[in-house]
Formats: structure tokens, C-alpha cells, sequence
């Protein structure tokens, strides 16, 4: 393998990017394909990680940087989650009183 200046290697170098992309146990298995768009710019930027040998894909470099970016915000995730369940919670109150209303006396 061919060092880098600061004695890593590309595989050290990958191995050091992966878990900092990806908080992931190894447990946790990427099974669901999510398509999207993206700038021409932002796909360089994948396939450069690509290139450089640090991940296999374009795929693998989205993926990490999600999971990445969804790890580090989970707090906030949570708490819209506990909002989105609250306002869930208030339509049903809604719609309980909108059918009583149109309910035969």
C-alpha cells in the first residue's frame, strides 16, 4: 500500500473516515434505497471520496455522511418527533369533534 505524508495509509485513512462517517454499529444493516438528486458539484465532492479510494460508491459516501449528520442531530429528531406525536394527537382530538358535529341527534 502507498503511504500517505502523515504515515497513513489508504486503507488507515478509510478506516479512520468510515467511523467518523458512519456512527453505526456493525450491526446496523443498510437495506433501503433512497433515491435523489443532487448538484453536479456535491456529486464531485462523492465521487472524489470515491476516487480516492475511501469508499466503494457514491452510495457508501451518502450514506455515511446521512448517517453521519442524522446521528449528530438525533436530539433535535427526537424532538420533532415528540411534536409531530403531540400534533398527531390534536388532529385526532379535531377530527373526533368534527364527526360529532355532523352526527345525527
Amino acid at each position: 500500500m502507498v503511504k500517505k505524508k502523515n504515515g497513513e495509509s489508504p486503507q488507515e485513512l478509510k478506516d479512520v473516515l468510515i467511523k467518523e462517517l458512519s456512527p453505526l454499529d456493525s450491526e446496523t444493516k443498510r437495506d433501503v434505497p433512497v433515491m435523489t438528486r443532487l448538484a453536479t458539484k456535491h456529486v464531485q465532492m462523492l465521487d472524489l471520496m470515491v476516487k480516492l479510494g475511501i469508499f466503494r460508491s457514491r452510495s457508501e459516501v451518502a450514506a455515511a455522511i446521512i448517517e453521519k449528520t442524522l446521528h449528530e442531530q438525533s436530539e433535535t429528531f427526537e424532538l420533532l418527533n415528540n411534536q409531530i406525536t403531540k400534533l398527531e394527537e390534536i388532529q385526532d382530538e379535531a377530527k373526533s369533534i368534527a364527526i360529532d358535529v355532523f352526527k345525527v341527534k
